[in-house]
């Protein structure tokens, strides 16, 4: 099989393989539309997070600012590497446009990300890490991170668990000490 074939196989598996995941998930409309209907919660719990397609939600308990400061500062003392913070805010106010609150933390260590690329070097395309802080309409605040599991699904990496496990168990730990 040549390398294009290749690489196409292995493209439908990974769509193969998401969409069966969605669909199990429920998130998976029969028109093939991802669907966030289901991933609402009314939990008493605010900072309970909530998955929807490949995102981890948290409603976070403080403000826009606080939520922020407490992110950058969770992500620091666990060892992260802050490569980026992007304003999008900032962003679309120099095209005179109005956007609430919304930047993106693009984080990672290479202990963590280092084994997932030497399993499928296209997950660098989701690497390294990213969190979305963000203030929706009725001025609550939503902390989004990538859900690892199924970006190492969708790049077929099946042999790294312990990365896996380790790199999920921080990433909610940073949005629960954030989000409260």
């Amino acid at each position: 099989m040549t390398e294009t074939k290749t690489f196409k196989a292995r493209r439908t598996a990974r769509t193969v393989m998401t969409t069966s995941l969605l669909s199990t998930a429920g998130l998976l409309s029969t028109t093939g539309a991802i669907s966030t209907a289901n991933a609402g919660s009314d939990s008493a719990n605010s900072a309970a997070p909530i998955v929807s397609a490949a995102i981890i939600s948290t409603n976070s308990n403080n403000n826009f600012a606080d939520t922020l400061a407490k992110l950058q500062a969770a992500i620091d003392k666990r060892g992260f590497k802050t490569f980026a913070v992007i304003d999008h805010a900032k962003g679309a106010a120099s095209v005179d446009a109005d956007l609430r609150p919304t930047t993106l933390i693009i984080f990672g260590n290479p202990q963590g990300g280092t084994p997932l690329l030497q399993s499928a070097q296209t997950i660098g395309i989701d690497l390294p890490l990213k969190a979305l802080i963000y203030e929706q309409a009725d001025g609550s605040v939503i902390i989004a991170v990538s859900d690892i599991a199924r970006i190492t699904a969708a790049h077929g990496v099946t042999d790294k668990d312990p990365v896996k496990e380790k790199i999920a168990g921080a990433l909610q730990a940073i949005t629960q000490e954030a989000a409260n």
